[in-house]
């Protein structure tokens, strides 16, 4: 049974993870646009374009003829009982090798260290001695000019990064600090992919970061009643209280709830079907006035800076959409679709487009659309002044949810724009649509420079009515607010 690194490293992290991946083999999209192989870079950065490449399938036997003729090789593959891994740089030294890990991050972390010792223990075993290691990773504050430059978007170091994003841990301070017993993790691998797909219960691993892949199939939330207590936000306690048997959130004990807001609302929706403060959604929604812009983007997250004047990890707004609603209640829409580097037609048409007045309903804006703002800003000044008058009148639509001054055990423990449309109504939904989310619109609009001119029609279509649904959704969910509002006064 052939294995790999990275799954041992994958069955560390959870054995139920490791086997979905290694028997799943499901592609999955990858979060950052990438114009040029990442590899192509950083090889270039390090001069070793032209150095001796590994390939896939190479045996021990090849690796080893290939590095007796060289000084460097890059992707050189190693095995161990049948479990492969690949090294990306080694540079011959007078009494071993130098190893050279690239990452397409800013501050690589200690939690490499197990990879890198597991690779530097298989080397070895082929008479290969790994004595120092170093990372390549990139800069966070390379402004790209008009071409970009390697050798300014990368920096190389002993050191990995600590919490805060400093160089703090000596590389191979860790390395020599971490004993493994390479046989015994190979063993409990083969294990784990040879065996049925393991059983597991709920841990904080499942939902910390992003949430992982296969939570849906491993825990089928859907069959839970919507005040289960597993949907209990920023809570400690909530799954040690699950194995015990607690099922609804107000069969919580109150002592363990920490107090928040959101906790209280979800504690209060269990009793009674919803929570409203009335006085704080009342006040919230005297903060709004007309005309209301209900608007929302779509772009592209960059690893590395397509475009002058953008940085690493910079996104593209490539979509907007806007609803506009008179005092009078009428209700139009426009949108603009770009592709390319289109920031300055897409900051022109925004201006253009929003009222001079009025509020600006935007739902989770401090983490989306208003840091995009002040991100064109930044790269495009003779528009900052506009762009900055825009996110003053910006409202976050998602306050009353993410902040329990509403909440209805309909959402589940949610407060996205998706799970909370349906508290409001059941007329239209997003599963109408032929784009459900917006991981699906940027995997549609990656496909759309390469597409032919009807496919073209289509994407463009199809992002569109995703887009116009947000926009559409943020209004229905507005007026849901005041309905549910005036409801809870007259009674």
């Amino acid at each position: 049974m052939m294995t790999h690194v990275s799954d041992i490293l994958h069955c560390q992290k959870c054995p139920r993870f490791g086997w979905d991946l290694y028997h799943k083999k499901g592609i999955h999209e990858k979060y950052f646009h990438m114009i040029a192989p990442f590899s192509a870079l950083w090889k270039k950065y390090l001069k070793v374009e032209d150095a001796v490449s590994g390939q896939t399938g190479d045996s021990n036997a090849d690796t080893l003829k290939k590095m007796a003729d060289c000084d460097v090789i890059v992707f050189a593959r190693f095995s161990y009982r049948e479990c492969r891994t690949q090294i990306p740089v080694l540079i011959k030294k007078e009494k071993g090798y130098h190893a050279i890990y690239p990452y397409l991050n800013c501050n690589p972390k200690d939690t490499e260290t197990l990879r890198m010792k597991l690779d530097e223990r298989i080397a070895l075993t082929q008479g290969i001695s790994i004595l120092s290691h170093e990372i390549v990773y990139i800069n966070k504050d390379y402004v790209r000019s008009d071409d970009l430059e390697v050798e300014k978007l990368f920096e190389r170091g002993s050191k990995f990064f600590n919490r805060r994003n400093n160089p703090a841990k000596d590389i191979q301070e860790c390395l020599d600090a971490m004993d493994i017993d390479l046989d015994a993790m190979i063993n409990e691998t083969l294990g784990i992919l040879q065996g049925e797909q393991p059983s597991l219960k709920r841990n904080k691993t499942c939902t910390a970061g992003r949430r992982c892949l296969y939570y849906d199939e491993c825990f089928h939330d859907q069959d839970l009643p919507d005040d289960s207590i597993v949907f209990l936000t920023t809570s400690q306690h909530k799954l040690n209280a699950f194995e015990q048997g607690c099922v609804h959130i107000r069969d919580m004990e109150p002592s363990l709830l920490e107090g928040y807001r959101l906790q209280y609302a979800q504690y209060m929706a269990s009793l009674n079907g919803c929570f409203l403060d009335k006085v704080a959604l009342s006040h919230w929604i005297d903060s709004v006035q007309y005309p209301i812009s209900y608007l929302d983007f779509e772009w592209d997250t960059f690893g590395v800076p397509p475009y002058k004047g953008m940085k690493p990890f910079d996104v593209l707004c490539f979509q907007y959409s806007l609803h506009i609603e008179e005092e009078d209640h009428t209700l139009r829409h426009t949108d603009f679709f770009g592709t390319r580097d289109c920031r300055k037609d897409f900051i022109e048409s925004l201006i253009d487009s929003l009222p001079n007045e009025g509020s600006i309903l935007v739902y989770n804006m401090e983490g989306a659309e208003k840091l995009r703002l002040i991100q064109l800003g930044n790269q495009f000044p003779e528009y900052k002044d506009q762009l900055n008058t825009i996110c003053d009148r910006m409202i976050d639509l998602s306050k009353p949810f993410e902040t329990g001054v509403y909440y209805d055990n309909r959402m589940r423990g949610h407060y996205s724009l998706k799970s909370v449309l349906p508290v409001f109504t059941d007329e239209v939904s997003y599963q109408q649509l032929a784009i459900h989310d917006g991981l699906n619109a940027v995997s549609a609009y990656r496909t759309f420079e390469e597409a032919d001119p009807s496919q073209k029609k289509k994407i463009r279509q199809d992002i569109r009515n995703y887009c116009r649904m947000d926009t559409y959704a943020e209004y229905v969910v507005f007026h849901g607010l005041k309905k549910k509002l005036k409801e809870e006064e007259d009674a």
